[in-house]
């Protein structure tokens, strides 16, 4: 729980993002959220409407099999096996894709968790259930604030950030899945779901963060902040702009 606030209180110091970090789980066994107060479950929901209630507003959600809207997401997360529509690319064909084999090669490259996913919980990181540790964060940020995470991301280890895009089930397959699979955060691009249906902005960017990097991407942000990195970017004010002669404070007007 320290690590989480003063992870928060970074974030909020160095980026100050406009919606709330969220705290997501892949819950394996259900015996964990009994009797757990959740906001919002028992609508059918994808992935990303949940992140959008908890960003937004700060309420809890829990989808499961029953529940999970959106096919894609509910395969990403590991709640349903990929039916086939979804991996022969029948489901892309002729809207992402011209033809079915750039369908499936696209879906086939799409991380997805292993099937046995109970349901997903989504939560403010800053208000978690009682007894329920998050396996990764996702953070909703425009363009500056995201380049200030990736330095954070580099600032112990150097390198490059690399990120990868399918144009489609944008937070749910790298936010979500690839973040758990691999155990390294991601940017991803909202994909076209989450926009119509989950108040996602066009200047945002989703970033997924394991749990175990929250303490390092903490130091990182804080480090760089410190070193003079700052957002928003400060621009650089000339002093005697050029205004028109009529708009300059003259000798006469002291």
């Amino acid at each position: 729980m320290e690590s989480f606030e003063q992870f928060l209180a970074t974030v909020k110091e160095t980026v100050n993002p406009a919606t709330q970090p969220v705290g997501l789980s892949i819950v394996r066994d259900a015996a964990l959220v009994e009797g757990k107060k959740i906001r919002v479950k028992g609508q059918r929901l994808a992935v990303c409407q949940q992140i959008a209630y908890s960003r937004m507003y700060g309420w809890s959600t829990w989808a499961d099999q029953q529940t999970a809207h959106c096919v894609l997401g509910a395969a990403c997360a590991g709640l349903i096996a990929p039916p086939s529509r979804v991996l022969d690319g029948s489901v892309n064909t002729g809207i992402y894709q011209k033809d079915q084999a750039a369908a499936a090669a696209m879906q086939q490259q799409m991380p997805r968790l292993p099937v046995g996913t109970v349901g997903l919980l989504t939560y403010p990181l800053a208000r978690p259930l009682e007894g329920i540790t998050p396996d990764l964060v996702v953070l909703y940020l425009n363009s500056a604030q995201t380049m200030r995470l990736i330095q954070a991301f580099l600032y112990h280890q150097g390198g490059e950030f690399v990120m990868k895009s399918s144009g489609d089930a944008g937070v749910c397959s790298r936010a979500v899945a690839q973040v758990y699979l691999t155990g390294e955060p991601t940017v991803e691009i909202p994909c076209m779901g989450d926009r119509r249906f989950a108040m996602t902005q066009d200047f945002e960017l989703c970033v997924g963060i394991p749990v175990s990097w929250l303490e390092r991407t903490t130091e990182g942000l804080a480090a760089t902040h410190k070193a003079g990195i700052r957002y928003p970017v400060p621009f650089q004010i000339p002093s005697g702009c050029d205004l028109p002669p009529d708009y300059i404070t003259a000798g006469d007007d002291l």
